[in-house]
């Protein structure tokens, strides 16, 4: 699978895609050049502050949920450094 980054072509090992408040969806994906995402469509500009707070809510869990899956795929911690910080997750340890 391909996917198009910045208008070229990168392998992808891992693909996902969640749907997020005011009709946008985020894919997020992993491969041989690293992790990227695409939201489409752009979130409206004028959300009130709450609609924004939902929005950032939905989004942050809709990344948390696919770190998780990628750290349980590649079967170790993964972590991504963002402008909002530091993201870490762990595959879920088996009883």
């Amino acid at each position: 699978m391909h996917v198009l980054n910045s208008d070229h072509l990168f392998s992808v090992c891992h693909q996902r895609a969640f749907r997020l408040p005011f009709g946008a969806k985020v894919t997020f994906s992993w491969g041989a050049e690293g992790f990227d995402r695409v939201i489409d469509p752009k979130p409206p500009t004028d959300l009130s502050p709450r609609q924004r707070q939902r929005f950032l809510k939905a989004y942050l869990a809709a990344r948390q949920d696919f770190l998780s899956d990628l750290a349980a795929m590649l079967g170790g911690p993964v972590a991504i450094l963002d402008e909002m910080g530091l993201h870490t997750s762990r595959p879920e340890a088996r009883q």
